[in-house]
């Protein structure tokens, strides 16, 4: 496996086009599926379309773009909660946005603090606020259907980012492959295994995420599909952490007590449950294998004593750009690919190093 640190770079799933579209050419998502919060390869369909016509004009090709009125365009940016590293880069890199005139100042940032209700409601404040776009990381892929659909009936288009939308017409999915994270995350975990210890058979665990997210449904496929192409890991236990580092510590602690020297590694679909893991193998004076998804600072800090920790980290600088880019070019009636995938980077102990300089320096 590779370990070179790639300097912020993406890949994406059929560029943005420069081709004219049609308004109202895409219909609703319907039940599609939902998506999810990184890898590489190609994301899964998220029933994602393209609005009707979110107002038109033109760019002039500098940074920043024009609306029809000539100005930068007004957009809101909505996710689950701060409390996750990963949502707090994605505002720093709309706040950055913003002052690199992208995006208007008076463009607006909503924390919904993990609460269903709240992102509901700070949907509905963007809508009355007639925002040019919006852009939304859901929750759950079911909970924010009808405010999406409020936004579709007041011709607001929105750019679905890193989770995705069950229902509701969406210009596109900027993310990272879920299920390419879930299963390389697993695979590198069975990579330390085998290199930690020699057997047959390897026993993981893994602790899922908020049940009925997308990245929770996309992440766990991807470690089953680890588990289905390799005859030497066997799925010992699942259990929801959901994305919380102290559910996680809770969960493993059960683990440890069911399962105990069983237990050859474990895969987790965050890196704050990582954490968590790590408090109760180190409570228990147990050594094994961890791995996580999205390559967060203080994970990654824990790599340096230990050579078999792990992360596949995610880019969410690149995503919030990119989902800039891509509700710009509709706003500007160019064609915009159903789907947008940015890369993920394996980090082990051997360029945690390089990773922390390069992201977090």
């Amino acid at each position: 496996m590779s370990r070179d640190i790639r300097r912020r770079t993406f890949i994406r799933s059929g560029a943005i086009a420069g081709t004219a579209m049609l308004a109202g050419c895409g219909g609703d998502g319907g039940d599609g599926g939902d998506g999810g919060d990184g890898g590489d390869g190609t994301a899964g369909d998220g029933g994602t379309g393209t609005t009707g016509d979110g107002g038109t004009g033109t760019t002039d090709g500098t940074e920043g773009g024009t609306t029809a009125g000539g100005s930068t365009p007004t957009v809101a940016l909505s996710v689950p909660s701060l409390e996750f590293t990963f949502f707090a880069r994605m505002e720093n890199a709309f706040n950055q946005a913003k002052n690199d005139g992208m995006i208007s100042s008076d463009s607006a940032f909503y924390d919904a603090g993990n609460s269903q209700s709240q992102q509901v409601s700070d949907v509905e404040a963007a809508i009355s606020n007639e925002v040019d776009f919006l852009m939304i990381s859901a929750i759950t892929a079911e909970g924010v259907i009808n405010a999406i659909r409020q936004a579709n009936e007041a011709d607001i288009p929105v750019v679905a980012i890193d989770r995705n939308v069950a229902q509701g017409e969406t210009v596109t999915y900027v993310a990272s492959d879920n299920v390419q994270l879930g299963q390389r995350s697993t695979e590198l975990c069975l990579s330390f295994m085998q290199e930690s210890g020699d057997a047959d058979t390897y026993n993981v665990v893994q602790l899922e995420g908020t049940p009925g997210a997308s990245v929770t449904n996309e992440r766990g496929e991807g470690f089953q599909q680890a588990v289905d192409d390799n005859d030497s890991l066997n799925r010992l236990a699942s259990q929801t952490g959901e994305f919380s580092t102290q559910n996680a510590l809770s969960v493993m602690e059960d683990f440890i007590t069911q399962y105990g020297d069983e237990i050859d590694g474990v895969f987790c679909q965050n890196d704050l449950m990582a954490l968590g893991v790590h408090q109760a193998l180190s409570n228990a004076n147990m050594s094994v294998p961890v791995t996580g998804i999205d390559g967060t600072e203080a994970w990654v800090q824990r790599f340096a004593d230990n050579q078999y920790y792990g992360t596949i980290a995610q880019l969410p600088e690149e995503m919030v750009n990119t989902a800039i880019e891509s509700g710009k070019a509709h706003l500007a009636g160019e064609s915009v690919e159903d789907t947008v995938v940015i890369d993920g980077l394996e980090v082990t102990q051997d360029n945690a190093s390089d990773y922390l300089s390069e992201y977090f320096g």
